[in-house]
């Protein structure tokens, strides 16, 4: 039995750029649930602007952006924190 698409594809549009350029080069298979193997696609994305800590790398600036990997955070900092984790 064949399923049906439309319903990925209208997740698809719901997702931000990033994760959906994320989402359409590494596979929507666990998404959202599992993240951090090595054949996931690593991206950023920009918080709420809110009270946040300060980031870990010693720039004394705010946490400002989130890094994610399948749909799912795993770790934050100053975007240039964030830049060099997707890049690795």
């Amino acid at each position: 039995m064949k399923k049906s698409s439309a319903p990925a594809q209208t997740y698809l549009n719901s997702l931000s750029p990033a994760a959906r350029s994320a989402a359409m080069r590494g596979g929507m298979e666990g998404w959202g649930q599992v993240g951090g193997l090595p054949e996931h696609i690593r991206y950023m994305e920009a918080l709420v602007p809110k009270s946040r800590k300060l980031c870990h790398c010693g720039c004394r600036s705010r946490k400002s952006h989130v890094g994610k990997c399948n749909g799912v955070a795993l770790m934050s900092g100053c975007e240039l924190v964030v830049r060099r984790w997707v890049k690795a």
